[in-house]
C-alpha cells in the first residue's frame, strides 16, 4: 500500500514536470501565463531538457513572454539569465538572440527607448541564419520592438516582411502577430480603415490558429478604431470581451488598457458619470501595480473626462498629476539611456575611430617624412654641384641653366612638402581641419597665458544623428554627399567665428576663439537650425538629417586643459542624443556662466 502511494506520488511529480509541447506553451503565455511559469520551473528543477538544449530554449522564450504578459520581472529576468548562459555555455546563438529580444521587451515595456538597441543587437544574431523561420522571427521582434517604442515608421516596413515570411512557412499563429503589429502602425498614424483590415485579417488567422486569447486581445486594438470611426457600441462590446479573458489570465497591464477603451467608449456613448468612475477606478489600480509607463495616459484621460463634466479643478489635479508621472517616469528612462550609451557606444566606437585616425596620421607622417628626406637629399646634391661648377670654372651659361634647373626642382620639392604637410592637417573628405589639425590650433590656442579670461574660448562638439542608419539604408557614398552638403552649410553659419574640424566618423568641433557663452549657444542653436533644414539631392522623402551639439567653456577651473575641455563637450553632446537628439546641450560650467547673465541654458546630466 505504502509502496502503491510512493509509485504514484512520484509519477505525479514526473507527469507535472514533463516538458509542454511548444504549442501549448504558446497558447498559455496568454491564456494562463502564471500557469506557464509555474510548469516551466518545474520542468527546468525537474531536469526534463537536461538533454534537450533547443526545447530548454523554447521553454524560456515562452517563459519570458509569459512574464511580460503578466509584468512578472523575476521570470522575465530569470529567463533572460538562463538564455544568457545557454547561450554562453552551448554557443547557441538563437538563445542569446532570445535573451535580447526579452531584454528589449521588458526595457521598452518600462518606457526604456534603449531598449530598441537591444532588439537590433539581437536580430542581428539571426538575420543570416539559415533557418527561415529563424529570420522571420527575428524581423517581427524588431519590428514588434520600434512598433513598441512609437517608431511606427521604422516598424512598419519590417512588420510587412515578416507578415509575408510567416506567410509562406504557413504560419498562421506568427503571421497573425505580425498583422496585429501592422494594424497598431495603421492606428497610431491615423490610418484607421488600413488599420482595421490587419485587425480583421489577424483575428482570422488566430482563429485558425486556436488561439481565443489572442483573438479577443486583438479585438480591444479593433475597438480603438470603431472608437475613432463613432462606433462606441462595438467598440465596448470587443473590449468588455477582451477584459474579461485578461483579467481571468492575469494579465493585468491589458487588462487596464482595456478598462481604459471601455471608459472612452462610455463617454462617447453618452453614459459619462460611469466613464468617470471607471477611469478613476483604473487609475487606482494603475498607481497600485506600480505600472509608471502606463500612469500618465490614464491620468490625461482622467482629466480629459473632468474637464467635459465642469469640474475644472479636479481636470487640473489629474492634469498636473500626469505631467508630474510623466517627467518622473522619462528622467529615469533618459538616465537608463544616457548609462547605455556610455556603456555600449562610448568605450567601442571611440576607439574604433581613434585608432582610424591615428593610423591614418601615422601613413601621412611617413609621407612627410619621406618627402623632407628627399629635400634633404636634394638639397645635398645641389650643394656638391655648385662646388663642382665652381671648382671648374667652366660652362658658365651651363652652370646658370643647371642652378636654374635645380632651383625649380627644389621648388616643386618644397611644393610637394608643403602638400602633403596641408594634408597631414586637413580631413580629405570635407576640406575642414582633421584630428591632428584641430589638436594643433586648439593647443596653440590654449598655450597662451590668458586662455580664461573673459571672453572665454567655446568648444562646440556635434555629431550625426543616426548616421549609421543613413550610410545603411542610402550608401555610403550617400552618407558622404550628406556630410559634404552638411559642412558647406556649417562653413557658411560658422564664418569667422570658428573653426570646423573632424574628429573621425560623424563627429565633428568647432573651436570658437573669444565668443562666450550666449555667443556660443545661439551658434550651436544655428548650427542645429540650418541643418535639420536641409535638404539632399535625391534623397528619400521620409529622410531626416540632424545633429545633436554639446558646448563647454574654457574657464580654467572645470575645463583647465583640452582633455578636460573635449570630455566636458562629450558627457554634454551625449547627453542631448540621450534627450532624443537634434538638440544642444551645454556643460554645466557653460550653464552657470550664463544663469549668471540671465541667460537660460539647458546643462548636461
Amino acid at each position: 500500500m505504502v509502496a502503491g502511494l510512493l509509485l504514484w506520488g512520484t509519477l505525479a511529480v514526473v507527469y507535472a514536470a514533463a516538458p509542454l509541447s511548444p504549442v501549448a506553451m504558446r497558447t498559455l503565455s496568454a491564456s494562463d501565463p502564471h500557469a506557464l511559469i509555474i510548469d516551466v520551473r518545474a520542468a527546468l528543477d525537474a531536469g526534463a531538457y537536461v538533454n534537450d538544449p533547443a526545447g530548454e530554449r523554447q521553454a524560456l522564450w515562452w517563459m519570458g513572454r509569459a512574464g511580460i504578459n503578466v509584468s512578472d520581472d523575476a521570470a522575465v529576468t530569470e529567463a533572460i539569465a538562463r538564455l544568457e548562459s545557454l547561450g554562453s555555455v552551448a554557443h547557441d546563438k538563437l538563445a542569446q538572440s532570445y535573451g535580447g529580444f526579452l531584454t528589449a521587451d521588458l526595457r521598452i515595456a518600462r518606457g526604456d527607448g534603449g531598449g530598441v538597441s537591444d532588439a537590433l543587437q539581437a536580430a542581428a544574431l539571426q538575420l543570416d541564419s539559415p533557418d527561415p523561420a529563424h529570420r522571420a522571427l527575428a524581423k517581427f521582434q524588431l519590428c514588434d520592438a520600434y512598433s513598441m517604442a512609437g517608431q511606427y515608421q521604422q516598424s512598419q516596413p519590417l512588420c510587412r516582411e515578416a507578415d509575408a515570411a510567416f506567410g509562406a512557412l504557413h504560419d498562421d499563429w506568427d503571421q497573425a502577430q505580425a498583422k496585429n503589429d501592422e494594424g497598431n502602425n495603421a492606428l497610431s498614424t491615423g490610418k484607421y480603415s488600413e488599420a482595421a483590415v490587419f485587425y480583421h485579417e489577424a483575428r482570422a488567422l488566430y482563429e485558425q490558429a486556436g488561439d481565443h486569447s489572442q483573438r479577443l486581445m486583438v479585438g480591444d486594438n479593433l475597438a480603438q478604431v470603431y472608437l475613432k470611426e463613432g462606433k462606441p457600441e462595438q467598440a465596448i462590446a470587443l473590449s468588455r470581451a477582451s477584459l474579461e479573458d485578461e483579467r481571468a489570465a492575469g494579465r493585468e497591464y491589458d487588462a487596464l488598457v482595456s478598462q481604459y477603451d471601455i471608459a472612452r467608449a462610455l463617454e462617447a456613448m453618452g453614459r459619462r458619470s460611469e466613464a468617470m468612475d471607471l477611469i478613476a477606478s483604473t487609475v487606482g489600480e494603475t498607481r497600485k501595480a506600480h505600472l509608471d509607463a502606463l500612469l500618465p495616459d490614464m491620468l490625461q484621460e482622467q482629466s480629459r473626462l473632468y474637464e467635459h463634466n465642469g469640474s475644472l479643478k479636479s481636470a487640473l489635479l489629474a492634469s498636473r498629476e500626469a505631467y508630474a508621472a510623466a517627467s518622473k517616469h522619462w528622467a529615469a528612462s533618459l538616465n537608463s539611456q544616457q548609462a547605455e550609451l556610455a556603456a555600449r557606444y562610448a568605450a567601442r566606437e571611440k576607439e574604433i575611430r581613434i585608432h582610424e585616425l591615428e593610423r591614418n596620421n601615422q601613413i601621412k607622417n611617413l609621407k612627410l617624412k619621406a618627402a623632407e628626406a628627399v629635400a634633404e637629399r636634394n638639397a645635398l646634391q645641389l650643394r656638391r654641384q655648385r662646388t663642382t661648377l665652381e671648382a671648374s670654372g667652366v660652362a658658365g651659361l651651363g652652370l646658370l641653366i643647371g642652378i636654374a634647373s635645380l632651383l625649380l626642382f627644389m621648388r616643386s620639392q618644397w611644393r610637394h612638402s608643403r602638400e602633403l604637410r596641408h594634408q597631414a592637417l586637413e580631413d580629405q573628405l570635407t576640406g575642414v581641419d582633421n584630428r591632428r589639425g584641430f589638436f594643433r590650433r586648439a593647443n596653440a590656442l590654449l598655450g597662451r597665458h590668458d586662455a580664461d579670461e573673459l571672453p572665454l574660448h567655446a568648444l562646440l562638439l556635434f555629431d550625426f544623428d543616426y548616421f549609421k542608419h543613413i550610410n545603411d539604408r542610402c550608401g555610403h557614398p550617400f552618407g558622404d554627399i550628406v556630410l559634404n552638403v552638411s559642412l558647406q552649410c556649417l562653413r557658411d553659419i560658422v564664418g569667422k567665428r570658428g573653426h570646423l574640424a573632424r574628429l573621425g566618423g560623424e563627429e565633428f568641433v568647432v573651436l570658437c576663439p573669444r565668443i562666450g557663452g550666449t555667443a556660443a549657444l545661439r551658434l550651436a542653436e544655428d548650427m542645429r537650425m540650418g541643418i535639420a533644414s536641409l535638404a539632399f539631392p535625391n534623397a528619400p522623402d521620409d529622410l531626416d538629417v540632424t545633429i545633436s551639439i554639446g558646448v563647454a567653456l574654457f574657464d580654467g577651473v572645470r575645463c583647465h586643459d583640452l582633455g578636460s575641455w573635449l570630455r566636458s563637450a562629450d558627457d554634454a553632446m551625449y547627453s542631448a542624443k540621450a534627450r532624443g537628439r537634434d538638440q544642444v546641450v551645454v556643460a554645466h560650467a557653460v550653464n552657470d556662466l550664463l544663469t549668471q547673465v540671465g541667460a537660460g541654458a539647458q546643462p548636461a546630466a
